[in-house]
């Protein structure tokens, strides 16, 4: 009989030790599982931060885009009224130049 016990006692054993093991990796298997939820939150959660910094960097690049065109429409606007205005009063366009260059030799004289 004292054999019949050690091996009933060994069996119920190794089913402990089988029992311990399976709840082991059951627990293993949910923590896996867990952390994989959260690395795909993460990376779902980082890739919509991507796509709006791009949409965010694509919208102000269109806005810096118009800006200039607009800049370089007002440019050209300014340049070419002053060049009308110089084809139509080349006298007062003369006088006008000879008059900042002497303000501007009169600032550059006083400094010395």
């Amino acid at each position: 009989m004292a054999t019949a016990n050690s091996t009933t006692q060994a069996k119920n054993g190794s089913q402990a030790k089988n029992n311990a093991q399976s709840k082991a990796h059951d627990a293993v298997d949910k923590v896996a599982e867990t952390a994989h939820k959260g690395v795909d939150g993460a990376a779902a959660a980082a890739e919509n931060g991507q796509e709006r910094v791009e949409a965010m960097a694509q919208q102000i690049s269109a806005q810096a885009h118009q800006i200039a065109d607009t800049a370089r429409e007002q440019s050209e606007k300014v340049s070419n009224a002053v060049g009308t205005y110089a084809k139509e009063n080349p006298l007062k366009t003369v006088g006008f130049a000879f008059l900042a260059g002497a303000v501007a030799a009169s600032l550059l004289c006083k400094r010395k």
